[in-house]
C-alpha cells in the first residue's frame, strides 16, 4: 500500500518530457566542451607574440633549386628516349622479318642453285639479330627492302627487293629481286618464274 501510495504522489512523465530532457542535458554537455576548447584556443593565441605585427611571419630555410642536378635530369630523359626509340625499332624489325614477304623470299634463295653455288646450304639471316631496312608495307603497296644472309660457306650476301603497286587489287610490280654475294649479282626475278609476293 504504502509503494502505490507514493507512486501516486509523483508526477506522471510522458515520453516528450524525457525525450526533451535527454537534448537538454546533451545540448549543455556540448556547450561546455565547445567553451573549454575557445578558452584553450585562446591562451595558445595569447602565448604567441610577435615583434613586429606589421611584418608577416616567415620561415628562414632556404627554397629548393630547381636547377640543380638539371645535368642528371637531362642525361636520363635521353637514356629513356634512346630505350623506347630502341625497343619500337626491335619491334617494327620484328613484324618485317615475320612478314609472309620476308618468308617467301627466303624460300626461293634457298632453292636458287646459283645462290647455293656461292653461299652453300643452310641460308638463313646474317647476324645475331636478323635486320630488315628500308620500308615493307604491303598495305600502301610500298616495298623496298634489303636485308643480309649467309650460307654455310661463311660468305655474306645482300638481298634486295623493290616492288610497288597502285591498288589493293592489283598483284605487286616487282622492279628488282637480286642477291649480292662475292662480287657476283643474281636477278633471282629472271631465274623464278614465281614471286615473292
Amino acid at each position: 500500500m504504502m509503494l502505490r501510495l507514493v507512486t501516486k504522489g509523483l508526477p506522471k512523465v510522458t515520453p516528450s518530457a524525457a525525450k526533451a530532457v535527454l537534448v537538454r542535458g546533451s545540448l549543455l554537455h556540448s556547450f561546455s566542451t565547445s567553451a573549454r576548447f575557445n578558452n584553450s584556443v585562446a591562451e595558445d593565441e595569447a602565448k604567441i607574440v610577435l615583434k613586429d605585427k606589421n611584418r608577416p611571419l616567415r620561415i628562414d630555410r632556404e627554397l629548393p633549386d630547381p636547377t640543380t642536378e638539371r645535368r642528371k635530369r637531362i642525361a636520363g630523359f635521353l637514356l629513356f628516349s634512346v630505350a623506347i626509340g630502341s625497343a619500337l625499332s626491335l619491334i617494327f624489325n620484328y613484324e618485317k622479318t615475320e612478314s609472309p614477304i620476308i618468308s617467301n623470299t627466303l624460300y626461293y634463295i634457298r632453292r636458287s642453285p646459283a645462290t647455293k653455288n656461292i653461299l652453300g646450304e643452310s641460308i638463313e639471316f646474317d647476324g645475331i639479330i636478323p635486320w630488315v631496312y628500308g620500308e615493307l608495307n604491303s598495305v600502301k603497296g610500298r616495298i623496298n627492302i634489303t636485308f643480309y644472309i649467309k650460307g654455310d660457306k661463311n660468305v655474306t650476301g645482300t638481298v634486295r627487293l623493290v616492288a610497288d603497286r597502285n591498288t589493293h587489287d592489283e598483284e605487286f610490280l616487282i622492279h628488282e629481286w637480286s642477291v649480292t654475294a662475292a662480287g657476283q649479282k643474281i636477278d633471282l626475278l629472271a631465274e623464278n618464274t614465281k614471286t615473292p609476293i
